[in-house]
């Protein structure tokens, strides 16, 4: 291991403190002696979780706030199914924060709920392009306050395609279920089976349906691009997908943007009586749409202003005429004139295809600029670009075709757990491991030590600046007594929390109002401060990897080591 900075003399006082996040730089070793094909983190203070490394291809500078939010949707070997949040600041970069164990989550993300800030998500069974489950709402301590189903069509019968709260604190969800249909139009069989696509707005707390709208009545079938294999429509459990509903957003008038993937339309849908008010693309387009405007099997179809309607996002899968690869596209629509032109596209650097799911977001910045996130849905990568299409962050986290998110959100969060803090001591090695799943508001660790674990004074060993999910410490020379802990401490030098008790071999309960016996100088802003050489390369951050290089290193932990400077301890 080598030190980012020393202090001739001083480094010997204090211990160092390792990050334990693993991030790669290299694609061509990426995931390399991984059958699975998904390089997974793994940490000593708690083993329980094993997010996915993630691969950056290049990190600039111009990033928006926020945390990125990611469904993980793996093949069953890849051990990656769980809702999963990621830290991409600069100094941080690909940092797990939160995850638990809910299967299969789709379209996670963070969202206000009686105005409050909560996390979200469809977690179930992934069928055939489908889903069959129910809708979560998680606080910010993360603990469930609204578990629901959608209504009328049984049990766990709701969809993976959307979960949206609306500002009346209800639930946007969708519905697939069969029902018997007429396909001869289409070459089918007169008593066929149709995959009817519905949609609910349910009141999340009375659970009441406020609005429900089939796609069979008011679109033919005969507008749909979906082919009708020989097999396919003939019984109920294989009905015939001829619309494929994937996003859906209420806007400031009551009325609803629907995407059809496969009929490569978006609907405007009336909130009164569910009549449609006009299709965007399709075979029965009420625009014309610029050439290097057109979708096809696109998904997550937003307005950008629900209010002024003048502009729509949304990930267009393709292919499309000379276009081969996934983009998202940021569209101008004149509902007046009725056209529709190509206002910027967003390509990541491989120019990925995604065959389905796929989102794009536009992210505002404090200045008043726009970046956009494009997620890649079956394919594991996102990116961050800004306004003028350019890619500043672009990440990958897992192999082609064995992990992928269904959406990549980045959002602002805090999380407020009310687990403790988990560490670990390995006397042998002298080191102590220390993490807290879900807490964004540890700045600092604290390490003592005590004879007995249930010592009302514990002596203060050091602290350091919390490096990543996992921070170590290397203890070697320190006078440690029987028991090892910790204590979490936020920007303000707030305690938020300590860990247990270890003697190196298990866990024990112990007390926190205690008396802390010694201390080191206290952290000032200087100890926040990284390296002159890791600012330096943050702040140009031009070339692809420069800046997380510094504070991360390629394929293996990379650590700081603390040092006494005048003034107090700064972290280097």
């Amino acid at each position: 291991m080598r030190l980012l900075a020393t202090t001739t003399g001083l480094l010997g006082l204090l211990p160092a403190v390792y990050c334990q996040d693993s991030v790669s730089y290299d694609f061509d070793t990426y995931g390399a002696g991984d059958a699975k094909g998904t390089p997974a983190q793994s940490y000593t203070s708690n083993t329980n979780v094993k997010p996915p490394q993630m691969q950056i291809n290049k990190n600039q500078s111009g990033l928006a706030d926020g945390y990125v939010f990611l469904g993980m949707d793996g093949e069953p070997t890849s051990g990656q199914n769980w809702p999963t949040i990621y830290d991409f600041s600069q100094d941080m970069m690909g940092s797990l924060v939160w995850t638990a164990n809910y299967t299969e989550p789709f379209d996670f993300k963070t969202q206000t709920y009686k105005g409050q800030p909560v996390l979200t998500f469809w977690s179930g069974e992934l069928l055939n392009g489908f889903g069959r489950g129910s809708y979560y709402v998680l606080n910010q301590s993360y603990v469930e306050i609204a578990h629901f189903q959608a209504n009328r069509f049984g049990n766990n019968m709701g969809d993976i395609h959307e979960f949206t709260i609306t500002s009346n604190d209800t639930a946007l969800v969708p519905i697939y279920h069969a029902i018997p249909w007429d396909l001869t139009e289409t070459g089918g069989i007169e008593d066929g089976w149709l995959f009817e696509n519905t949609f609910q707005e349910i009141n999340i707390e009375t659970r009441e349906t406020v609005f429900e709208w089939n796609a069979s009545t008011h679109v033919g079938i005969k507008e749909s691009y979906n082919s009708l294999p020989e097999d396919v429509g003939r019984a109920q459990d294989s009905p015939w997908d001829y619309f494929h509903i994937n996003s859906i957003q209420k806007d400031a008038a009551g009325d609803y943007l629907v995407s059809a993937r496969v009929i490569n339309c978006v609907y405007k849908i009336s909130g009164e009586d569910g009549h449609i008010i006009w299709r965007l693309g399709g075979k029965q387009s009420d625009f014309d749409i610029d050439d290097d405007a057109v979708f096809a099997f696109q998904h997550d179809a937003r307005w950008v202003d629900t209010k002024n309607q003048n502009q729509i996002t949304l990930f267009d899968n393709g292919p499309t005429g000379d276009v081969a690869f996934s983009r998202g596209l940021l569209l101008d629509v004149d509902t007046n004139t009725k056209k529709v032109t190509l206002s910027r596209e967003f390509v990541n650097t491989a120019k990925t295809f995604a065959t389905f799911e796929g989102s794009l977001q536009s992210l505002q910045l404090p200045d008043g600029n726009t970046n956009y996130l494009v997620g890649y849905g079956s394919q594991p990568f996102f990116a961050e670009l800004n306004a003028q299409g350019e890619v500043l962050l672009d990440a990958q986290f897992g192999k082609t075709n064995a992990v992928n998110s269904y959406r990549a959100y980045k959002l602002p969060w805090q999380g407020k757990p009310l687990t403790k803090p988990d560490v670990h001591w390995d006397k042998n090695r002298s080191r102590a491991y220390f993490s807290w799943n879900g807490q964004t508001e540890c700045e600092n660790w604290v390490v003592y030590t005590a004879n007995v674990s249930d010592s009302r004074v514990w002596t203060n060993v050091t602290s350091a600046r919390r490096t990543g999910f996992e921070t170590t410490f290397e203890l070697n020379g320190s006078q440690l007594k029987a028991y090892v802990r910790g204590k979490a401490v936020d920007g303000d030098g707030n305690v938020l929390g300590w860990t247990q008790a270890s003697d190196g071999e298990q866990l024990f309960d112990a007390p926190e109002d205690v008396q802390e016996n010694g201390s080191l100088l206290p952290l000032t802003a200087s100890s926040t401060a990284p390296s002159s050489a890791a600012t330096s390369s943050a702040a140009t951050s031009s070339s692809t990897g420069v800046a997380a290089r510094a504070t991360h290193g390629s394929m293996e932990s990379v650590y700081a080591a603390a040092v006494v400077v005048a003034g107090g301890l700064a972290l280097i």
